[in-house]
């Protein structure tokens, strides 16, 4: 059984883990390998729902938060674990916020940088 599943819908790559997967490096990897058979994967604003994820390991938050992603990132959650998991992840430099809504977390991601030919412009260093 996969541990995510990916769809890529109006131009938002959305990332659905697996309920109670536990994600560590090996995981991350398969993430980021996927994710590049994306079109505009670097600048696409991803969606990534952390509600049904049980723990994120140590050595992977601190590749979440050395992590940088050109486009939006929009992290959903519905409880306190969740909080805190983003807690970590949005202090990478990509631009990150925590929503505990995914439309609300998709109406962000489909506005903020979206350039004239409908790609997204890069995140700045420091946001």
């Amino acid at each position: 059984m996969a541990d995510f599943t990916i769809t890529h819908d109006g131009g938002v790559l959305e990332v659905l883990w697996r309920p109670g997967v536990r994600i560590g490096p090996a995981e991350l990897d398969v993430l980021a390998n996927t994710i590049t058979h994306f079109p505009h994967w670097h600048v696409s604003p991803v969606l990534v729902h952390l509600d049904l994820v049980r723990h994120i390991t140590q050595p992977a938050r601190r590749m979440l938060v050395a992590y940088h992603h050109a486009g939006p990132i929009g992290l959903t959650g519905r409880d306190p674990v969740d909080r805190v998991l983003a807690a970590f992840i949005v202090q990478s430099p990509s631009r990150t916020r925590y929503f505990t809504e995914s439309g609300a977390a998709r109406a962000w991601l489909t506005s903020v940088g979206r350039r004239p030919d409908g790609l997204f412009l890069p995140a700045r260093a420091g946001r």
